[in-house]
This record gives structure tokens, sequence and C-alpha cells, in this order.
């Protein structure tokens, strides 16, 4: 039988993937928000893992608080991707850059919500599904980098479980 938090951390990759295929579509059509590109990513992650209506939900605002997280960086501080991850983006698996480069550098698509979730869901804890980059344990300021969508263990350092982002 397969761990169920397994089950989500595939199912968060299967979302990542379905979002990128829709932004490359997108790329030729102009026409889809990423609002209804999410939501479609949704419907078939939620089919294809059998999840219920809160795992599909929490796994898609995990992953809008990503894209809003680096999109914000990469606007408002004028840096690149990389320094969004806080480490050298080669360790990174490449579909996983390019997604979130290219959904992060869209101004063409209406992020207005996603700006909002991300004011609103700046703290990561422990259980939840994270994109790759680096968090900071708001109790030790001990740092975690993750390589790859993970589920966020609690601090290694003072076992906490509440993290913010670490940008450079």
């Amino acid at each position: 039988m397969t761990d169920p938090k397994d089950k989500l951390l595939k199912a968060y990759n299967r979302m990542v993937d379905e979002l990128h295929a829709a932004v490359e579509k997108a790329e030729e059509t102009l026409s889809p928000t990423i609002d209804e590109m999410l939501k479609n990513a949704e419907n078939l992650t939620k089919k294809a893992y059998a999840l219920t209506q809160d795992e599909i939900k929490g796994i898609s605002e995990h992953l809008k608080r990503d894209i809003a997280s680096a999109r914000e960086h990469m606007q408002t501080d004028g840096k690149e991707f990389k320094q969004w991850l806080n480490f050298d983006i080669q360790q990174v698996e490449d579909q996983f850059v390019d997604f979130i480069s290219k959904a992060a550098d869209k101004t063409w698509i209406d992020f207005k919500a996603l700006e909002i979730l991300s004011k609103k869901n700046s703290v990561y804890k422990t259980g939840e599904i994270c994109s790759a980059g680096t968090l900071r344990c708001l109790d030790c300021s001990q740092e975690m980098k993750f390589t790859k969508s993970s589920r966020i263990p609690p601090c290694p350092k003072c076992h906490h479980t509440n993290f913010e982002r670490v940008v450079s």
C-alpha cells in the first residue's frame, strides 16, 4: 500500500507537471489565466491520484504560494530565479526550474489572487509540501535546503515546525 504522504508529494509533482504543460500551451494561445490552468491541473491530478477535495486544495495552495513567492522576488527585487532558490540552480530538477521560472516571469498572467495568497500564507509548516529552495526555522534560524519538491520535516536542530522561505 502506498504511503498517503508519498501520494500527496507525487500529486504535488503531478500538479507541477500539469501546470507546466498548461503554461507552455498558454505561451502559444495567451488566453487562459493562471487560475484556469491551475484548476485544470487540480482536476487532472485529483483524478490521477484519487485525492479528496481537501487534499487537492492543500497541495494547490502550496503550489500557488511557491509561484507567488518566486514571482514577487523576481519582480520586486529584480533578481534571478536562482537567488529565490538560494543555492545553485543546477541541483534542482530541470523541469521544475523551467516551469517555476516561466510561471513566475509571466507578466501577462493574472497573479492578483496569488499575491494575496502569498502574503496570507507566508509561513511554511511541517507536513506541508514545498518546492525546491531554502527554508529557515522561525525559532532557531536553522536552514534546510530542498533540491526537489518535498514534504517539510520538523527543524533538524530544534524540532519546531514553522519556517520562512529564504531568498538572497
